[in-house]
């Protein structure tokens, strides 16, 4: 009897399945619409308070046509600041509307333009529309999301009991503290956007948290909640898993975020994970289940390749 057909014989053991440390849920066109436009609302109000002067320097602009969003910078080439934030979401996209982003951004300067896709962006062949001009997915980001549900009372993310009380505090940015948020944001990235942040403080709609140890500034997220409550979460860094190993700082400012945007009344919170993994495990996932967040689906990414950019 051969070899191969002796391991014919051997019994089948079925793959192991693993279970994702986040609740997943198949999520409708219409509230993967909701989802997208959430933050949407977020840049197109933060954009509306950059001053004047900051905007000039830096080549700063957003753009809208109907409901289709872009942005533009012609000196940080910050994926947030020359994106196209919605294609193919509130309609389906055309290849004459990609070609006039494309030559928009070329006109423009900017040799790397970022273009989202979701399961849900129309028309599905808009991946290929994008490859077929050069462009390739480098990545994405969960897109995640929760309703209104309160959370426990009793803290999910409590302070080490070996780290004195009054070590780690999370506070809310104020006019008296903005600074010290935005320089932090800012060295943290290495960008020069301290005048656009210090606009966001005090303006309506705006929440910012900065958590410090020992009076020093460790980790910051804000939340936007829009007119008809959606709430948008961003604006934090350290990215955990990418610009820092511990999830647990962001995962405090998180708890904070959602505790007061419900007693704000915010009805549909968004977030993303930057450092997605294959198996959807990890402390980012199990820290977001914790708080009531739920899967929806992976935003991928495309741009051109660095050496294609020209």
């Amino acid at each position: 009897m051969s070899t191969a057909a002796l391991s014919e014989l051997q019994p089948v053991v079925p793959p192991q399945t693993h279970v994702p440390d986040i609740a997943i849920e198949e999520v409708s066109r219409d509230l993967s619409r909701a989802i997208e436009r959430t933050e949407v609302a977020a840049w197109l109000d933060a954009y509306a308070a950059a001053p004047a002067d900051f905007a000039a320097r830096q080549g700063l602009s957003i753009a809208r046509d109907g409901d289709l969003v872009w942005t533009t910078c012609m000196t940080i080439p910050f994926i947030h600041f020359n994106c196209v934030k919605n294609i193919g979401v509130d309609g389906p996209a055309t290849e004459e509307q990609l070609d006039a982003l494309l030559a928009h951004y070329r006109a423009a300067g900017i040799m790397r333009p970022w273009f989202y896709s979701n399961p849900h962006t129309e028309p599905s062949r808009l991946r290929c529309w994008l490859e077929a001009r050069g462009m390739q997915q480098h990545g994405g980001w969960e897109r995640i999301y929760r309703d209104a549900t309160p959370l426990p009372d009793k803290p999910l993310f409590p302070a080490d009991p070996l780290i004195p009380v009054d070590d780690l505090v999370v506070e809310e940015v104020t006019p008296r503290t903005a600074s010290d948020w935005a320089s932090f944001i800012d060295a943290r990235y290495r960008l020069p956007t301290s005048p656009w942040l210090t606009a966001l403080v005090g303006r309506r709609g705006w929440h910012h948290y900065m958590l410090r140890r020992r009076g020093a500034v460790e980790a910051v997220r804000s939340l936007f909640i829009g007119p008809d409550g959606a709430a948008w979460s961003g604006i934090d860094a350290p990215v955990p898993g990418i610009m820092a190993p511990s999830f647990d700082l962001d995962a405090m400012l998180g708890e904070r975020l959602v505790r007061d945007g419900i007693a704000a009344g915010a009805k549909l919170f968004v977030a993303d994970i930057e450092a997605p993994r294959p198996d959807r495990d990890g402390p980012a996932y199990r820290n977001y289940d914790r708080l009531g967040f739920r899967l929806a689906y992976l935003r991928s990414h495309y741009s051109y390749l660095p050496a294609n950019s020209s």
